[in-house]
């Protein structure tokens, strides 16, 4: 053969070699798409699947029964956020995590009947802010938790448990003065009904509070804390144990309020949620995919 012809033979051959090579195929393929999920503010994500330890915006916990769940605060700042998963065999995932804005619904309550939450007292002032500093560190987040003694979905707080009145979050005015937003859920439930705790744990808080009334606070481990404002008297005291389903207290009238019902709040992991979406199936929540 001419040597001119040898010559493109060959380099034919190189040029189809590396066209074939696996450095060339890796450049031309399609990268993975990062794994994410999309959540509203108030609202709760899992990370289903081997799961040891949890991580976001510098915070760190366990776990629950090998799912991650990260619980964001109904005023968190929407955007795009980074949390990360460390598996049972020891590997550390990430993955992006969408925050969507839940406009809050406007309540303004008019003819409110408890004038001394209207125009309150210096030393109604001064009460609430002593209160606000003891319950503060309680239910924010802690580094070191106790294990969790609960499953998901949580038992009912109430049995029957009406629809809820939707108004976690609420934006409120009171005769027309703006007031903090709405931590909880509220359930129409007559005065005198008996309230019970939605899993086991220990009795954090038992307290006739300014603003909540009587109130009780339990803390289910792993940083999951229950709210039960306006009872009329509670049966618990702090420290105590008790069971899921266990009578704490009966519904009532106390604290800032226009008639019976009961407040059902919760805290995980220092952020304030929608209780509700923990009493659903965890599969029906948003997750990571």
């Amino acid at each position: 053969m001419h040597p001119i012809l040898v010559s493109i033979f060959s380099l034919f051959w190189v040029a189809l070699s590396l066209a074939l090579s696996p450095v060339h195929q890796k450049n031309t393929q399609t990268a993975t798409p990062p794994k994410s999920v999309h959540v509203g503010q108030g609202e709760v994500a899992r990370w289903a699947g081997n799961c040891k330890r949890c991580s976001f915006e510098k915070r760190a916990w366990p776990a629950v029964n090998g799912t991650c769940y990260y619980p964001i605060d109904m005023e968190m700042k929407p955007g795009d956020y980074t949390i990360s998963r460390r598996t049972t065999g020891g590997k550390l995932e990430t993955a992006r995590l969408l925050v969507t804005e839940k406009p809050c619904r406007q309540e303004d309550i008019t003819n409110f009947p408890k004038q001394e939450y209207i125009t309150v007292s210096p030393q109604n002032l001064a009460r609430a802010a002593r209160e606000a500093a003891v319950l503060r560190p309680l239910i924010a987040y802690q580094s070191t938790v106790r294990p969790a003694v609960f499953d998901l979905p949580v038992g009912k707080p109430a049995s029957p448990l009406p629809r809820g009145e939707g108004n976690f979050g609420a934006c409120r005015t009171i005769n027309g003065q703006a007031r903090d937003r709405h931590t909880g859920q509220d359930y129409p439930i007559a005065a005198g009904k008996p309230v019970q705790s939605v899993g086991n744990g220990r009795v954090l808080l038992a307290t006739d509070g300014f603003y909540s009334g009587n109130a009780v606070y339990i803390d289910h481990g792993n940083g999951l804390i229950s709210e039960y404002f306006h009872l009329k008297s509670f049966t618990v005291k702090a420290n105590q144990t008790v069971q899921k389903g266990q009578k704490i207290g009966i519904v009532g009238e106390t604290g800032r309020v226009t008639g019976p019902h009961l407040h059902f709040g919760v805290r995980w992991y220092g952020a304030c949620i929608n209780p509700g979406f923990l009493l659903i199936d965890p599969a029906e929540l948003p997750e990571v995919k």
